[in-house]
């Protein structure tokens, strides 16, 4: 750890003796315990259902340690794994079969990388695996082998795995065996309704095929291949016919406005035809974008359903894909959906969006032939997932103070069942304010405002919050993903000791729109993003009890590139900041398809757009924090920064995890990145300036 300069270690040594009731922070085990009660507070994810019957399934984190769950129709929740160690190993791609007798899913490795190295972070001897499992009706389980992707047959009796191109088939209790291997990665695995077919997704980098593997041949085929990135199959209910989306990603983003880059295909496996069925004009929903885990669905043998920014807001819509006509977009306008599912039949659509109110998520369902939407539950609670047992429905839901848990409404049962839903004693939880600021270019930028319950004269030391993503939103209630969850969390506590903290949805962030996602000049185009986060800051500047001279911010990721960001840019403004595995130079290698004198504009606006091109300016001091075996964001980012900062003399501190990932996968690596940082805004900005 690098060390401060002796000025910075003369104010942390004013700040241990800091008695005020604002802002001082507290005990280090206080503090410690807070975050550990935080973290440690039950977490679900994964959340399954049977088709044919009311059993769900779903993976809950308590204190770092993750297992399986299973509930029939809310009725007491089942632990079906008995894992007992913080150790990193995460279980995720849950499946259950149809009766819900069995269930599959993966040990170990990395769900937003399955096809990469597992990681290690609790640095175990031998190394970790990826494995399948499964769980059969009588409590035995079994390891199938390396892979992932789980998925049964529609019989139950199958179950399909796959390991980077190689296709794995078990019957269930019995061996996998592979049974076909291409080269690339088979990104999704889907059985056709008469169980003799896998159709696939076989991404080979620069493009990728929708493909079948016919069981009783033993044969592969593709479907009209093509110069273009294919995926979202879906078999209709006959089984006769495929649909899915074909993808062509414009070179640069300046010409989107001119053309579509997308189209909904199906194609007819008795004549082996494909046809277009529909495409969308230039202008909004142009290009592709569907929130994660959407797919293409049939509501019956002619019409599909899939997502669509047409009016400038992700909504489920419809088409006719025999006589393709405009969509009947079936949710509501100016607001988004996060989740949706079909019902057996085909007659009704469950969704979860925030409409009315963007900055709360519900659930809703709506009738396909009569589009009046129906809310589910008249809870506070944010519900961002919906999935269908049978009869059943299953939402996943967090409040201002419990974590993301199942909710379960169950025919027969007129109030909503809450599995293990839990808050802390340790945390004394404040119900966050929603805000609307204006940033300096006119843009309406939404917020949450986390206030301290102490109240008295003195002023406040205030925080920003920028989260990662882009594509992310945070919201007035813990996250329904684990590493937003924890961050939700650490503003609450850092409210708790006396910080004013402003969580800011900056533009390029999901739930406000396409225009707001996609607004000009964001990231590497000029970080036009910036804006708001200034915007946050001005707004703490002008409370009255917020001391201007001990404003810092905090973030990871995208988060932490917006952290450096400001840092670089403003440390008049931002006097401290922690910057968790950010990006801090923005540039990429050339494109393809640009002139030398096209590349180098897009190098140059790539660099004004980088925390590096300021680091010049760069005077405060910064907390960084990365894991080495980091795949979405370069270790050596934030080596290259440490090095810039030390040509300039700017204080900082250093953390790395050996083995560890992007989102932290042990417990015990949060509580210590948590605690650190903790510590270094108390050394920084928790005492008074004057």
């Amino acid at each position: 750890m690098r060390h401060f300069p002796l000025t910075l270690l003369l104010l942390a040594g004013a700040i241990s003796g800091f008695s005020s009731a604002v802002a001082a922070p507290l005990a280090e085990t206080q503090s410690q315990r807070q975050i550990k009660a935080m973290l440690s507070l039950p977490f679900a994810t994964n959340l399954v259902g049977a088709r044919y019957s009311e059993r769900f399934a779903w993976v809950e984190r308590r204190a770092g340690v993750r297992n399986i769950f299973t509930s029939d129709a809310g009725a007491g929740p089942r632990a079906l794994t008995h894992y007992t160690k913080d150790d990193g190993t995460d279980l995720w791609g849950l499946a259950l079969s149809p009766d819900g007798k069995t269930v599959a899913y993966v040990e170990g490795g990395d769900a937003e990388y399955p096809d990469d190295p597992s990681p290690n972070p609790d640095l175990a001897v031998a190394g970790t695996q990826q494995t399948v499992h499964v769980v059969l009706e009588n409590g035995k389980q079994m390891v199938l082998g390396e892979g992932w992707n789980p998925v049964f047959s529609p019989d139950g009796k199958t179950l399909a795995f796959s390991q980077k191109g190689t296709l794995f088939l078990a019957p269930v209790g019995g061996e996998a065996k592979a049974v076909m291997a291409t080269r690339g990665s088979l990104t999704s695995l889907l059985w056709s309704p008469d169980g003799k077919t896998l159709a696939f997704t076989l991404d080979r980098g620069s493009h990728a095929f929708i493909g079948l593997w016919h069981t009783q041949q033993s044969a592969m085929e593709f479907l009209s291949p093509a110069l273009a990135q294919d995926s979202l199959p879906s078999f209709s209910p006959d089984g006769q016919r495929i649909a899915f989306v074909r993808e062509h990603a414009p070179v640069t983003r300046g010409k989107s406005a001119k053309a579509s880059f997308w189209s909904l295909h199906v194609y007819d496996l008795q004549s082996r035809e494909d046809h277009s069925v529909w495409a969308p004009h230039a202008g909004a929903g142009a290009r592709f974008f569907a929130p994660e885990g959407a797919g293409v669905l049939w509501s019956d043998n002619v019409h599909i359903l899939f997502p669509w920014e047409g009016s400038g807001w992700m909504r489920v819509c419809r088409v006719d894909s025999q006589q393709p006509t405009s969509p009947l977009c079936l949710t509501p306008d100016k607001a988004e959906v996060s989740a949706y599912r079909l019902s057996d039949d085909g007659k009704t659509l469950f969704y979860t969006s925030n409409v009315g109110n963007l900055d709360e998520w519900h659930a809703w369902k709506v009738a396909l032939d009569r589009p009046e939407p129906q809310r589910l539950t008249q809870s506070n609670e944010m519900e961002t997932d919906v999935v269908l047992a049978g009869r059943a429905v299953g939402l996943m839901s967090a409040g201002e103070r419990e974590t993301t848990h199942p909710v379960i409404l169950a025919p027969g049962k007129k109030e909503p069942i809450v599995l293990n839903a839990e808050a802390s004693t340790e945390i004394p939880f404040v119900s966050p304010q929603t805000l609307i600021l204006k940033s300096k270019d006119g843009m309406d930028v939404h917020a949450q405002l986390f206030m301290p319950q102490t109240h008295t004269t003195a002023l406040h030391p205030a925080l920003v919050f920028v989260h990662g993503g882009p594509h992310r939103q945070m919201l007035p209630a813990f996250n329904s993903m684990g590493y937003y969850s924890n961050a939700y969390g650490m503003n609450q506590i850092l409210a708790a000791q006396g910080y004013i903290v402003v969580s800011v949805n900056y533009r390029s962030g999901t739930g406000y729109g396409e225009a707001f996602r996609n607004a000009a000049g964001i990231g590497r185009e000029g970080a036009s993003e910036y804006q708001d986060v200034l915007a946050a800051a001005t707004y703490l500047k002008t409370r009255p009890d917020v001391d201007p001279a001990r404003i810092g911010i905090w973030g990871g990721s995208w988060g932490g590139y917006l952290t450096a960001l400001a840092l670089a840019r403003n440390s008049d403004v931002f006097r401290a900041g922690a910057d968790f595995h950010g990006v801090h130079d923005m540039q990429q290698s050339d494109k393809p398809g640009l002139s030398p004198e096209q590349n180098k504009a897009m190098h140059d606006l790539e660099w004004q757009s980088s925390p590096a091109a300021n680091v010049a300016q760069w005077r405060s001091p910064v907390l960084l924090v990365h894991g080495d075996d980091d795949y979405n964001v370069e270790f050596t980012q934030s080596t290259l920064l440490a090095r810039l900062l030390s040509e300039q003399g700017v204080p900082y501190e250093e953390h790395a995890f050996p083995n560890e990932r992007h989102a932290f996968l042990r417990m015990q690596d949060w509580l210590m990145a948590y605690t650190w940082m903790n510590q270094f805004f108390g050394k920084t900005l928790a005492t008074s300036s004057h």
